[in-house]
């Protein structure tokens, strides 16, 4: 392959580095906490089996399943929560972009159609309008010397 063939590596933007390095985090530490729930549901397990105390291994087990779901399900909903601080935020930098950078240019838009719908009055007025009145006299007088001259024709 040809030195020319070769097809330039994209470097990724500061903002994709960022994101993605952010996502590779995310998803070590979610990996991390299911790793410590499952090791911590196994040491339960064999807790449960080693005590005496307990009626039977398999209400043990059960109880702490339900436990382990019971946290689970709170963690699960602590994460939600946060989740949806994130989204907030995400929603609010949303407005105040559109607040503070589209209005702007919408407010700029609006003067530049004022301006054009202003630049298009004065020609129609000024240019367009005297243009269309010569034109139809020139037409009229031009059709007012045909008659005459059919008139003088027909003598």
């Amino acid at each position: 392959m040809a030195a020319s063939d070769k097809v330039p590596e994209q470097i990724p933007t500061p903002a994709e580095a960022r994101l993605k390095r952010n996502l590779i985090l995310s998803l070590v530490i979610v990996g991390v906490l299911m790793l410590g729930m499952i090791a911590l549901l196994v040491v339960l397990a064999v807790e449960a089996y080693r005590s005496p105390t307990q009626p039977s291994p398999g209400a043990a087990v059960v109880s702490l399943l339900r436990d382990a779901a019971i946290i689970l399900v709170a963690f699960e909903t602590l994460l939600i929560g946060i989740l949806l601080i994130v989204l907030t935020i995400q929603v609010q930098a949303l407005v105040s972009l559109l607040r503070d950078e589209m209005r702007p240019m919408l407010e700029t838009i609006n003067d530049t159609l004022a301006t054009v719908r202003g630049t298009t009055q004065f020609v129609s007025h000024h240019m367009v309008s005297p243009t269309i009145q010569a034109a139809s006299f020139m037409a009229g007088v031009r059709r007012v010397l045909k008659e005459v001259a059919n008139t003088l024709r027909g003598r």
